[in-house]
């Protein structure tokens, strides 16, 4: 279940993402008048056993049952939680394709949930479902090679924002913004590829947002739907509430490099 929307007084637009059959987006009728049809099963997140009638010419079907299998909306009672896992439907919602079949995008968004409920910081669980949303539909930067020129990166590389992954000579070029990737940063886009959610604990500081991890992951997903994703916000203020306070994607005094390596700006 990713998420509801009221339709009228009484019903709801539901939207669903499915192992066969990608998004799915139907009218639960008098879903707002009475929880008792539908029960727990619209909670976000919450894994559904749904059927529903296909209405030839219309965008909407009609949803016909809807049965609670799975449910996360204890974990979903802590607001960081919650925001972590508003980015997560967001996300899902714009990469999923209605009608065509994701079952990597299903597997991947079931395997974080329960990941984050058992336990994953919710920054590092935002940042492993970007990285693999973009490693599943081949929108990955290359993360060993410059994305501008395509020699070999050493120990120091920047996020650009047009490239990806840069060396410290395309970072300068042309008064290219970019910003630092650190050691720790980096550290996690190795892990994240060969190593599952749960063993990713450690690299909660190099996940939390305003880094050039986000930039990177984050960035290059928005440029692909070219929009922003409006549940980023949520989460950092949720993050600000329990005395987090992520930086925007701005300049940050500690990614300022120094000395000739140093690119002629780094603001993204």
């Amino acid at each position: 279940m990713l998420g509801t929307h009221q339709l009228g007084e009484t019903d709801l637009i539901v939207t669903l993402l499915t192992a066969r059959t990608g998004t799915v987006r139907g009218v639960a009728r008098a879903a707002r008048r009475s929880r008792k049809r539908f029960g727990g099963a619209l909670e976000p997140m919450t894994r559904v056993a749904a059927e529903w009638s296909e209405r030839s010419g219309r965008d909407l079907h009609r949803i016909d049952t809807l049965e609670a299998r799975r449910s996360f909306a204890g974990m979903q009672a802590e607001p960081v939680h919650q925001a972590a896992c508003a980015i997560l439907c967001e996300v899902a919602g714009a990469m999923v394709r209605e009608g065509e079949s994701d079952h990597a995008m299903f597997r991947l968004l079931a395997a974080v949930l329960e990941a984050l409920e058992a336990g994953m910081p919710p920054e590092v669980a935002v940042r492993y479902f970007e990285l693999w949303t973009l490693k599943l539909h081949g929108l990955l930067p290359e993360i060993r090679r410059c994305n501008g020129c395509g020699v070999d990166l050493g120990e120091r590389c920047w996020v650009s924002a047009d490239e990806g992954l840069v060396c410290p000579g395309c970072a300068r070029s042309e008064g290219r913004s970019a910003r630092l990737l650190h050691k720790g940063e980096r550290a996690f886009l190795v892990d994240a590829i060969r190593r599952p959610p749960a063993e990713l604990a450690d690299h909660r500081e190099a996940s939390r947002p305003g880094g050039a991890l986000e930039l990177l992951l984050r960035g290059t997903l928005q440029a692909f739907v070219e929009r922003g994703f409006r549940s980023y916000r949520h989460f950092d203020a949720a993050l600000r509430a329990l005395g987090t306070s992520p930086n925007n994607l701005g300049t940050s005094p500690n990614n300022q490099p120094t000395g000739d390596d140093a690119p002629a700006e780094e603001t993204p």
